[in-house]
C-alpha cells in the first residue's frame, strides 16, 4: 500500500470539502523520482467503500465513505470528491483546520498495480492502480496542484462538475494558503517541554499545541495516555544528530523517512556506456530496480525522573531527552542493523540475506590476506564504488593488523589525510562492536536501508511513580530497516584452525 499527498484548503458552512484527491500527468518527486500517475491509472478501480480520514488514521471514526456521504468521480484532471463531515467534535474541528489553511492538504493510499520506470531520467508512470483503500486530509501534499475545499450547500450542488481545483490551487497558494511543519514552531517547542514538565502553557502555546496534535502523523503510535506528542522538530534533528557521533554502520547505511508500506524503487548499479558509431542503433538496457517495503515497528524508552524536574529549564530538560534517546536509539537501531531477526524489529544483515558459496567464505588467520582478496573479487563489479569492510574491534586488532603480505609489511594502511580512517586494500574499514568476532562484511552498505517515518513522541505519567516522587516519560519511534539488495554484501568468517 503506498500514499501520495495533496492540498486542502476550506470555505464556508455546513461541513461540506470537495477537491481533488488524485492528479493525472502531474509531476511529483517522490524520493530520488519523478513521478505522474497515468490518466488511465483508475480504469476499472472500484471506489466504492473508500473512507476519508485524518493523516491516514484508521483507528478512529472515518469523516465519510463512498458512496452515501463521499462521492467520486474520475474526469479527465483526476480523482475529484465531494464530502459531507460530521455534526461532530472531529468534524467541525477538521473543517475549521482546514478553513484556517492549517490542514491544507490531501493524501490517498493506494495498490500500484503497474509503473514504467526510467532509471536514465529518474521518473516513473504509475500505469495502473490495483486499489484505492482511502483518501485523508492531511498537513503536506507531494502534488502541489491539488486541493480540496469546504463549501456551502449553494455553492456545492452541482459543483463536482464546476469546480476546478487545480486552477483554484494556484490561485489561493499565491494569496495566503502556505504549508508549515506544525512540529517546528517555537511555540510548540516550549508547549511540548512544559507539557511533559507539568507546567503552564500560555494562550499561544496552547493554540500551537492542540495545532499539532490535531495533525496525526500516518503512522499512529500506540500510546497509552492522551498527554503525547511528537518531539519538536528541532528536538528531533539534534537526536538524530547526536546518533551519528557514535560511529558503528548507522553512518554508512542509506536512510528514509517514508510511510510504512510504501515500496521504494532503488536502482542496482547499471551497464556501462557504449562506444557509438554514427548511425548505429544503441542497445537499451533495462535497468533492474528493487522496491523495499517497510514495516512499522515500535521502538520503547522508559525515562524517569524525579518530580523536582518542574522546575527544570526548557533547555536543559530538552538536553536531557535529546541525549537519552540518543543514546537508546543509536544501541537498538545499530544492533538491529547487524542482527535484527525481523520479527518485530528491522532485519539485520546477518539474518536478513541468504549466505551461501555465492556472497560468503571462510578463511583462517593464518592465510587472511588470501581471505580478503578473494572477498573483494566476490562483490559485483558495480557495488565496488563506495564499497567498505565492517567488522569489530576485536577482530580489527586480532585478524588484521598483525597481518602481513608476501614481502611481509602489513596490510593495513592508515589514511595519513583522514586522520585515523584505516584502509584495507584501498576499501575503509568501519568499526561496529554489534558485529560477531571473526565475522567481516564487505559490500556497499548503502544497499542496506533505515526508515524512522514519523520522529518520536513522548508521552507522561506519574501513576507509577506517586510513592516515590518520580514521573516516568514513556518515548516512541516507529522504525525499520532491512537489506534492501543482498547482493551488495560478501561475508568472511575468520576462523582459528
Amino acid at each position: 500500500m503506498q500514499t501520495r499527498n495533496y492540498e486542502v484548503r476550506a470555505s464556508d458552512k455546513p461541513l461540506i470539502v470537495e477537491g481533488t484527491a488524485i492528479v493525472f500527468d502531474s509531476p511529483a518527486q517522490i524520493g530520488d523520482y519523478t513521478e505522474r500517475i497515468a490518466p488511465t491509472a483508475l480504469d476499472g478501480v472500484d471506489l466504492s467503500d473508500i473512507t476519508l480520514l485524518v493523516n491516514h488514521n484508521g483507528t478512529g471514526v472515518p469523516l465519510a465513505r463512498s458512496p452515501k456521504t463521499l462521492g467520486l468521480t474520475v474526469t479527465e484532471k483526476g480523482l475529484e470528491m465531494r464530502a459531507e463531515l460530521p455534526d461532530t467534535e472531529q468534524g467541525k474541528s477538521v473543517y475549521e483546520a482546514v478553513k484556517r489553511g492549517d490542514l491544507s492538504q490531501m493524501s490517498f493510499a493506494f495498490d500500484i498495480g503497474s509503473q514504467d520506470v526510467d532509471e536514465q531520467t529518474r521518473s516513473t508512470t504509475i500505469t495502473a492502480i490495483s486499489a484505492v483503500y482511502e483518501i485523508s486530509i492531511v498537513n503536506r501534499a507531494a502534488y502541489p496542484q491539488t486541493n480540496v475545499q469546504a463549501r456551502n450547500s449553494a455553492e456545492s450542488e452541482n459543483s463536482m462538475n464546476k469546480f476546478n481545483p487545480i486552477t483554484s490551487a494556484v490561485f489561493d497558494t499565491a494569496k495566503d494558503v502556505t504549508s508549515t511543519d506544525t512540529h517546528a514552531t517555537p511555540e510548540y517547542r516550549t508547549a511540548f517541554y512544559k507539557s511533559l514538565l507539568g507546567q503552564s502553557l500560555t494562550e499561544s502555546e496552547v493554540r500551537a499545541f492542540n495545532l499539532a496534535k490535531s495533525e496525526k502523523r500516518a503512522e499512529s503510535f500506540n500510546t497509552l495516555t492522551s498527554s503525547a506528542a511528537v518531539v519538536p522538530t528541532n528536538t528531533l534533528n539534534t537526536i538524530i544528530e547526536g546518533i551519528r557521533p557514535e560511529g558503528g554502520l548507522w553512518n554508512e547505511v542509506r536512510h528514509f523517512s517514508v510511510p510504512a508500506n510504501l515500496a521504494v524503487p532503488v536502482g542496482t548499479p547499471t551497464d556501462s556506456a557504449q562506444w557509438h558509431v554514427e548511425g548505429a542503433a544503441v542497445e537499451r538496457k533495462n535497468v533492474t530496480t528493487h522496491n523495499v517495503t517497510f514495516s512499522a515497528f515500535e521502538l520503547i524508552k522508559i525515562l524517569s525522573m524525579s518530580a523536582a524536574a518542574k522546575r527544570m529549564t526548557i533547555s536543559a530538560f530538552e538536553h536531557y531527552i535529546t541525549s537519552e534517546l540518543s543514546k537508546s536509539i543509536t544501541e537498538a537501531i545499530n544492533v538491529a542493523i547487524v542482527s535484527g531477526t525481523g520479527s518485530g524489529q528491522p532485519k539485520g544483515l546477518l539474518s536478513g540475506i541468504t549466505w551461501n558459496t555465492s556472497n560468503s567464505l571462510s578463511t583462517t588467520a593464518a592465510n587472511i590476506v588470501d581471505g580478503i582478496l578473494k572477498t573483494i573479487a566476490k562483490l559485483p563489479s558495480g557495488y565496488s564504488n563506495g564499497a567498505k569492510f565492517a567488522m569489530n574491534n576485536s577482530t580489527l586488532f586480532t585478524a588484521i593488523y598483525p597481518a602481513k603480505n608476501d614481502n611481509g609489511d602489513l596490510i593495513l594502511i592508515p589514511d595519513a589525510q583522514n586522520g585515523s580512517v584505516r584502509r584495507l586494500f584501498g576499501f575503509e574499514i568501519v568499526v561496529d562492536d554489534n558485529l560477531p568476532n571473526n565475522i567481516i562484511l564487505f559490500g556497499n552498505f548503502k544497499y542496506y536501508g533505515v526508515n524512522i517515518p514519523e520522529g518520536v513522541a513522548i508521552e507522561t505519567s506519574r501513576e507509577s511513580g506517586f510513592a516515590n516522587g518520580l514521573i516516568d516519560f514513556r518515548a516512541l519511534t516507529i522504525a525499520d530497516g532491512k537489506p534492501i539488495v543482498p547482493e551488495a554484501f560478501i561475508k568472511l568468517t575468520v576462523t582459528t584452525s
